[in-house]
């Protein structure tokens, strides 16, 4: 079974300069994730303050729940060009500051450990979004979210999508698409199975099959009354897939609800009901620490927005952003 923990604690970090060179590390100080590369003043600062390269390294020891598992490490952001060295060898280029990526250390993890080096530049570069065009927001440099160390069997679930289908109607249904990883590259005998769950953790529907192909689509049917999601009741139900093979196992709970959202020439409405939108446009920036907010901030900022400000929409220009949020 996977196991998903916390990676943001105990990075060394500096600013690079020409002298440090392709392989060149620097001294470092010990930060904490989220984190900026450049803490700014509130109100006026320069740019160009956070627009150079800067480096941020940890240390990952061995332990024995590694034996015989795909380790690997999931960044939620880092802005931007980044660069991913291990043991001082290049192993990950993600370009794009806003969505995540995982870098895989199985290979390079060994009795001794594994060097962990990312780098990244604050500069603007027209080869990478959204720079190359005129853009009203600033690109704060640093890893500004979460980064996860996710251990898993050699064959363990990798993506998955939820789609649900003419909910208003009583042929309702349920699309899963599942993608499997497989390490190794003997064919696994593996058997996967979908269900979901209500509000209170009772069975509605269930599906199980045999891993015939890397990716599986099955559509659960015949599905029972079920309550609708709204911002005024915000219903979830639980798809959990379990994976069961002989080259390990692994289980994900994902939560969705049921709703139909469509916008016409007479306004928006959910679920066959007109709703009036009221909303704001909202960045990721904070004051001092630019991109870098946690759990708490984002929250927080989710909660100012619903109740303080009264709005029932949010449009979140221009940009993925924090899972918090």
């Amino acid at each position: 079974m996977a196991s998903v923990a916390s990676f943001n604690e105990g990075w060394a970090f500096a600013c690079l300069t020409e002298a440090d060179g392709p392989n060149g590390r620097g001294d470092g100080e010990r930060v904490t994730l989220p984190h900026t590369a450049v803490e700014l003043p509130y109100d006026y600062f320069d740019e160009a303050a956070y627009q150079r390269r800067f480096s941020y390294r940890k240390r990952l020891d061995w332990v024995d729940a590694f034996d015989g598992k795909a380790v690997s490490l999931v960044f939620d952001g880092a802005m931007a060009d980044a660069e991913v060295l291990l043991n001082g060898q290049r192993a990950v280029v993600h370009t794009d500051g806003y969505t995540p990526f995982e870098v895989d250390l199985t290979e390079a993890l060994d009795p001794n450990g594994v060097e962990i080096e990312l780098r990244l530049s604050g500069a603007e570069n027209p080869d990478i979004p959204p720079f190359g065009g005129r853009i009203d927001y600033l690109t704060y440099a640093g890893i500004y979210r979460d980064v996860w160390l996710k251990v898993c069997d050699p064959v363990s679930i990798g993506t998955v999508r939820v789609e649900t289908r003419k909910v208003l109607s009583g042929d309702r249904s349920v699309l899963v698409e599942c993608r499997c990883r497989i390490r190794d590259r003997r064919p696994p005998t593996a058997t996967w199975r979908a269900e979901i769950l209500d509000p209170l953790g009772d069975m509605v529907a269930e599906v199980s099959a045999p891993l015939e192909q890397l990716t599986q689509t099955v559509e659960l049917i015949g599905l029972p009354e079920v309550a609708l999601w709204s911002p005024a009741s915000p219903t979830l139900y639980t798809l959990r897939l379990t994976l069961e093979s002989d080259g390990g196992s692994d289980r994900w709970d994902i939560a969705f609800g049921f709703r139909e959202a469509r916008f016409t020439p007479d306004g928006f409405f959910l679920n066959a009901e007109r709703v009036k939108l009221i909303g704001l446009n909202r960045h990721q920036s904070f004051p001092y620490t630019g991109y870098a907010q946690g759990r708490a901030s984002q929250e927080r900022d989710a909660e100012i927005l619903r109740y303080e400000l009264g709005c029932n929409i949010v449009r979140t220009s221009h940009y993925p952003q924090s899972p918090w949020f």
